[in-house]
């Protein structure tokens, strides 16, 4: 098994300011979020399993559920590994960690409240992954970004002083961050030892000045962080 996803599920969505929505799960254009990011793993020819990481056991049911449709929907089916996730990412990707089969070499880490990723795109990070060790999906910055120093966000009346940023050298990442499980693995333990905060994966390897692919696709990949992105992605499902 030497390709693994690690499905990450089981945050609380807590941007979304709606306790009770779990933005997995909720319905867009007759499918979910959650269902349409197992579905790329699964019909992604190099993966062969994925490990779940779910909330508590009341979404694992729910999530359970829509891995049942999914295999319907393909000619392909996992057994899929369960694994209930921490208090924060890096927490419940070294829980996946810990019990990813002896035999996987890679590891997929996916954000499921991304949706839109497309197997040819998995398929591609597996190909540049086995030749360099490590593959992120990311975008260039395209806007201007600015510091601006000593703003305070219940006053947008007092002026601030700003400060260029080169955007030259600055990349958006989103998921699949895939790498060697190996090497995830030493990173995880490295980021705890030392006690440091790290928000993905990418930041993990940096610790262990691991280089990573970098590839851009040629659509759009965005994370479900409010209410307001499901009418966004009821649109691009429908272009899809």
């Amino acid at each position: 098994m030497i390709h693994t996803a690690i499905l990450l599920a089981g945050g609380k969505g807590s941007r979304m300011n709606q306790p009770n929505l779990d933005k997995l799960l909720n319905p867009i254009s007759g499918t979910n979020a959650f269902r349409l990011s197992y579905l790329a793993f699964l019909n992604a020819e190099e993966i062969e399993n994925a490990i779940i990481v779910y909330r508590n056991n009341m979404q694992k049911n729910l999530l359970y559920e829509e891995i049942q449709l999914a295999h319907k929907q393909s000619n392909r089916n996992f057994e899929p590994i369960w694994i209930q996730g921490g208090q924060q990412r890096k927490d419940s990707v070294l829980n996946a960690l810990k019990i990813c089969p002896n035999d996987c070499k890679f590891v997929y880490v996916h954000d499921c409240a991304r949706p839109m990723i497309q197997p040819a795109t998995i398929n591609q990070l597996q190909s540049i992954v086995t030749k360099t060790g490590a593959a992120v999906i990311a975008r260039p910055v395209n806007d201007t970004i600015k510091k601006i120093r000593n703003f305070n966000p219940n006053d947008n009346i007092s002026p601030c002083l700003t400060e260029s940023i080169d955007r030259s050298s600055l990349w958006i990442m989103e998921t699949p961050q895939v790498s060697r499980k190996d090497w995830l693995l030493e990173g995880m333990e490295l980021a705890i030892k030392k006690k440091l905060k790290t928000t993905d994966e990418v930041s993990v390897l940096e610790l262990l000045e691991k280089k990573v692919s970098v590839l851009t696709p040629s659509y759009p990949n965005p994370k479900i962080t409010s209410v307001s992105d499901l009418t966004y992605f009821k649109f691009l499902i429908t272009q899809r």
